[in-house]
């Protein structure tokens, strides 16, 4: 897409040099069809040189400066609103996090009181008859 467009610009700007050095003709056909080029009307066409601006004016470059400060001010300021709305968006995803955390202790503390009297509760499997440490011993050897 910005090959098409950096094309068709080239091409307006060659047409408007060439317009520019010889002027744009307004030819009317005999049947009444209008066109525009840049030679002169062949003999069965009537017309001459159309009073069409063929070139364009100067820039007021103190605006366009202007302007470019002011995205330049809009572009800060929109980074500036992207760092505080990551640091908030990290801030309340910290929040949820210590929240749930916090209900998850509230429910095993609650589990734990709902069964201090009975049973007791077991987080866990329950290993039976296993050795929890066993230190490591070198094997001998045949000539130790």
């Amino acid at each position: 897409m910005n090959i098409l467009k950096a094309l068709a610009g080239v091409g307006i700007a060659v047409v408007s040099i060439q317009a520019q050095a010889g002027g744009i003709y307004r030819c009317t056909a005999p049947g009444g069809a209008v066109t525009y080029q840049e030679t002169a009307c062949d003999g069965s066409s009537t017309g001459g040189v159309a009073n069409i601006p063929t070139g364009y004016p100067d820039f007021n470059v103190v605006e366009h400066e202007r302007i470019l400060q002011r995205e330049a001010v809009l572009d800060q300021r929109m980074l500036e609103r992207y760092r505080i709305d990551s640091a908030e968006r990290i801030a309340r995803d910290d929040r949820i996090a210590r929240e749930k955390e916090a209900a998850a202790e509230l429910a095993m503390a609650e589990a734990m009181a709902a069964n201090a009297g009975g049973m007791p509760y077991y987080v866990g499997a329950a290993i039976r008859n296993a050795r929890l440490h066993r230190p490591h011993r070198p094997q001998r050897t045949a000539g130790y």
